[in-house]
């Protein structure tokens, strides 16, 4: 920004800005900002509360908005209107004029670009008395100190942005050159509660003078402050103040909350072969980045492009991280294409630059969602053509182009060529363990020039292995120089032209469904980002580690234990407008894995606060019921002497173990809240149920009553009825694999086994680490628990979900339902999915009542559910699915086509070189297949349906002879991976089991001698 037009002009001998104020009827915030020298970049705001006419772009036309106190704004005859393009504009000294008349009140912003501030965003009520409040008072403190220091001022001299009720403050100061936008996200390491710090530096407003929301009066410096009094802060000394409060902010008890990146779960190498690719293509990001969006590259970590600098209307800003890109603003993470497609305008050379932001609005089951364009002239490069421009700017113009339809995902082994790596290589790198004695740091210099490309994917796939192949490499007499010969191979890599057999255009194939619907085993232990409450992730880290257990059995077993905590003391409406369909929060949720895998141990770490308050809760109650006990039975046996002791008192209850359902029911009648059932095993649930066998139809029906919280009623032959109006049961138990099968195979699809949440064991070796509990985290889980059992919520009516999280929720559901056309689902998989209609409003109920549990003693129940909960919980009821998916296929049969189509899709990925099939080439892969021909022609029908491969040749008993659509090679590569790694693993097991029966029948009595005497 230029700052001579800051100067005041001389006007009839005197200044121009002077004129002006003598002859304003301005508020005083307005004439001590104008005598201070801040009227270029002042700008009007509506305050608070008033309705302010706004233009929204999605929709072309003026909406009417309760101003926030914040958004630039100008009163127009009475109305309150939006102030176009407020960020450019040249305030005149007409305009000062013209503001100083209006009727107060009126807030007043600043325009960062020549003033800057650094916004301590830790909100702590005045009120506010806990740690919790020592800690964030004391990091604002700390702040203020590391500012001033950097400023070279006293704190008490420090130019603030401030209101009384909050510790909320902004630190105001110039800049000698623009600066870029840094935001700090730090978390309370014992509560969660989120806090920031961030550095405003361009394009932002800033309200210095009137009212906040809260009805506090904002107040700041720059009335007393001349802006070319104020401090500067150097891009040097900014440098050193962003490091030096994250460090500070740690030493207090804080954390820095993980950027979010599109590498989702891939943070920590080894990285997938996806991952490894995104990662390379981002390392380079100063040779594409600064084409789309308008940014200058350096050296941080992060680089933040504002709002502002977008040309949109949101509030956040677009992030642009070493691993991937997060648009903060538009609430999406983004591929290096989709980015472009946004962003980026093309021409008719095919270049690609910077073509302002889209309009956005709601759609897609998005908040901001792409809806329109500002400019008609501008033309948005299509994913193949950004995928040209990308790969063409990483490599050179040899590239070939990309065919229309291309994907990133479906890109893959293009785009890593363009960065230099090989595809095949990344993937055997994952996959492949080298043999002993064959490992890359026994390699000669001949080999390790040979093998080039596994090196550069190695450093691609695990830095750390490649670092340490190069300590070992060195430690030799003879050295090597590994990353010449990785950085000359990927250089040739890229240059290269590809391969024409692999460059074939497959544009007319089909796209071939993925058939195996499965995931990676790693997929089922390790927990996607964001799918529990903070404080609840930091305890399953802490008891799955201490246990030798999956994080998945802990993450299951507490969300089911706080669901029955939460129970019917609270109901979701998951609907918009049906007021009838309403739910309460229990679940029903079982871990299945062999004994000694950590099911029973994480069991009873997630029920113990549930299992103490119950025994509390009991002995506080059974005195009382014993003394009425014994007042009732002498005042049948004399009533006239003993008085009537009244109606029975309660014992409250919250945990049972193995009790009849008569039993049940009978707690149930006297805790309508609901009870969880803790079972030692699964199978003896469904036993003390009468469910286990079939034919018991009666008893079946009145158990599915307590899923569903019903009234329940049991009827015995001498002991009478029993009755309960609000029975609901939450249920958490484990089983083994051999036993969940004999109860599949005795309940089958009746309803019963599919309305549970299941998790499965991954398989992987795991050792209990002896360390200490996190004690912060059980604490916060244990609160959390007993605060939810013992609560009493005012909230009457059913909560619901704010119109954006009911977007969510409603396209989750979607999703879920379209997991129905699995090829080869049974009967029961699809009934369980049937159920999800059911489990997701529970779980999203769960997960908002937690937020309530884990929050501050005094924070009142929020009766609305927003949109990050509803994220939140979709991400973990996506989790649940990979888990119910894996366990369906196994302990349920699909339809046996579908099952030996997955296995000659197993067999045709591990054989690239065959174009076309016959009967004979399927039968000498599956043995089982040869004197069934109708098996095997059900089996390539699957896969004829799935697009994997279409009949080429036919004669009169039908096909003979079927086309292997080459895209499963491209699509299915790491199941290719997986599938050749295990059938190498079989071969090996088999060949050691034959030397291993050599050995048995190694002595002379097998070889047909005659013993000892």
């Amino acid at each position: 920004m230029d700052t001579g037009n800051i100067i005041p002009q001389v006007c009839a001998g005197k200044p121009e800005w002077t004129v002006v104020r003598d002859g304003a009827r301005a508020s005083s915030d307005l004439d001590q900002l104008v005598r201070a020298g801040y009227s270029s970049m002042l700008r009007p705001a509506a305050p608070p509360g008033v309705t302010c006419s706004l233009w929204d772009r999605s929709k072309g036309a003026l909406v009417d908005r309760v101003s926030d106190g914040k958004v630039p704004s100008k009163l127009k005859s009475g109305q309150w209107v939006g102030f176009k393009g407020w960020r450019k504009a040249e305030v005149t000294p007409a305009d000062i004029n013209e503001w100083s008349r209006w009727p107060a009140p009126v807030n007043w912003c600043v325009v960062t670009g020549v003033v800057a501030a650094l916004d301590v965003d830790i909100k702590i009520g005045v009120s506010e008395t806990s740690p919790e409040a020592d800690r964030g008072r004391a990091l604002v403190d700390a702040v203020k100190a590391l500012a001033a220091e950097a400023l070279d001022l006293p704190v008490g001299r420090l130019p603030l942005r401030w209101r009384d009720n909050s510790t909320s403050c902004m630190i105001m100061l110039k800049l000698s050159a623009p600066l870029g936008k840094r935001r700090l996200h730090l978390v309370d390491d014992v509560t969660g509660r989120e806090h920031a710090v961030e550095f405003l530096a361009q394009g932002q407003q800033i309200v210095v003078a009137g009212t906040h929301a809260s009805g506090a009066r904002v107040q700041s410096s720059l009335s007393n402050i001349a802006l070319e009094a104020l401090p500067v802060l150097e891009s040097a000394k900014l440098d050193a103040l962003i490091p030096a409060i994250v460090e500070t902010a740690k030493s207090l008890g804080f954390h820095l909350a993980s950027s979010k990146t599109s590498g989702g779960k891939d943070t920590k190498p080894p990285y997938s072969p996806a991952a490894a690719v995104l990662r390379a293509v981002m390392a380079r990001r100063a040779e594409w980045v600064p084409s789309v969006v308008p940014c200058t590259p350096t050296n941080d970590r992060e680089w933040r492009i504002t709002s502002a600098d977008l040309d949109r209307d949101l509030d956040e800003d677009l992030a642009i991280f070493p691993d991937g890109i997060h648009d903060y603003g538009a609430e999406r993470t983004h591929t290096p294409t989709s980015f472009i497609c946004e962003f980026g305008s093309i021409d008719d050379a095919s270049e690609i630059s910077f073509g302002r932001a889209p309009v956005y609005g709601p759609g897609e089951g998005q908040s901001y969602a792409v809806v329109g364009e500002p400019d008609s002239s501008v033309r948005r490069p299509t994913e193949a053509q950004a995928l040209t421009w990308l790969c063409r700017t990483l490599a050179g113009p040899q590239f070939p182009a990309f065919a229309a339809g291309a994907t990133w995902s479906s890109s893959l082994p293009e785009i890593a060529r363009a960065v230099g790596l090989s595809w095949p290589a990344l993937e055997a790198t994952r996959f492949f363990e080298f043999a002993v004695g064959d490992e890359p740091a026994t390699w000669q210099a001949d080999k390790l020039a040979e093998k080039a490309d596994t090196l550069a994917a190695l450093q691609a796939i695990d830095p750390n292995a490649f670092d340490r192949l190069e300590f070992a490499n060195e430690m030799q007499s003879a050295p090597v120089d590994l990353q010449k010969i990785v950085d000359e191979r990927r250089a040739a890599v890229a240059a290269s032209l590809p391969d024409p057999a692999a460059a074939a255009d497959h544009a007319d194939e089909a796209e071939p469904v993925d058939i195996f619907a499965q995931d990676d085993p790693a997929e089922l232990s390790t927990l996607p980002s964001d799918c529990l409450p903070p404080m609840l992730h930091r305890w399953v880290r802490s008891e799955a580690r201490r246990k030798g257990a999956p994080e998945s059995f802990a993450a299951l077993a507490a969300v089911a234990v706080a669901s029955t905590a939460v129970g019917a003391s609270l109901r979701i409406q998951p609907k918009a407008l049906d007021t009838d369909f309403v739910q309460p929060a229990a679940l029903w949720a079982a871990i299945v894995a062999e004994p000694g895998r950590g099911k029973s141990p994480v069991i009873s770490a997630a029920e113990k606060p549930l299992r103490d308050l119950d025994a509390e809760w009991y002995a506080a109650g059974k005195g009382r019921h014993d003394r009425w006990s014994a007042a009732s039975q002498a005042h049948k046996k004399r009533p006239k002497e003993n008085p009537d002791p009244g109606p029975e008192p309660i014992i409250r209850r919250i945990v049972v173990d193995d009790i009849t359902l008569e039993q049940q029911v009978r707690l149930h009648a006297q805790n309508p809240r609901g009870l969880m059932r803790s079972p030692d095993e699964l199978l003896g649930f469904f036993g003390s149920l009468g469910q286990y066998k079939k034919g018991a139809e009666g008893d079946r029906s009145q158990a599915l009553r307590l899923f569903e919280g019903r009234p329940i009623a049991v009827d015995r032959v001498g002991s009478g009825s029993v009755r309960a109006d609000q029975a609901l049961m939450g249920v958490i138990a484990g089983t083994q694999p051999q036993k969940l099968a004999e109860i599949a195979r005795n309940l089958g699809a009746d309803g019963m086994l599919q309305r549970f949440l299941f998790v499965v064991d991954d398989g992987a070796e795991r050792q209990a680490v002896d360390e200490e509990p996190d004690a912060k985290a059980v604490a916060s889980y244990r609160r959390a628990i007993r605060r939810l059992a013992g609560a009493q919520f005012l909230q009457t009516a059913p909560v619901k979900m704010v119109p954006d999280a009911q977007i969510e929720f409603r396209d989750a559901l979607a999703a879920i339902s379209r997991l129905r056309s699995i090829p080869g689902g049974s009967v029961a998989w699809r009934g369980h999915l049937d159920k999800w209609g059911l489990f997701l409003p529970r779980i999203v109920l769960t997960f908002h009542a937690l937020e309530y549990g884990f929050a501050l003693e005094d924070t009142d129940f929020w009766p609305s559910i927003g949109v990050a909960t509803v994220r939140r919980a979709v991400n973990f009821a996506r989790f649940l699915l990979r888990h119910a998916l894996r366990l369906y296929q196994t302990f349920f049969a699909p339809d046996p086509a579908a099952t030996e189509a997955r296995a000659v899709a197993g067999y045709l990925l591990t054989r690239p070189d065959l174009e076309f099939v016959t009967p004979r080439t399927i039968s000498d892969a599956r043995k089982d297949l040869r004197t069934d021909r109708r098996k095997l022609l059900a089996a390539m029908a699957e896969l004829e349906e799935a697009g994997w491969c279409r009949v080429d040749e036919r004669s009169g008993e039908g096909p003979v002879r079927w086309h292997v659509n080459p895209k499963v090679h491209i699509r299915f590569q790491t199941q290719a991976a997986r599938e050749t790694q295990e059938r190498s693993r079989k071969r090996q097991a088999i060949a050691e089991a034959g030397e291993a029966r050599k050995w048995v029948n190694s002595d002379k009595l097998s070889e047909g001698g005659d013993g000892e005497g």
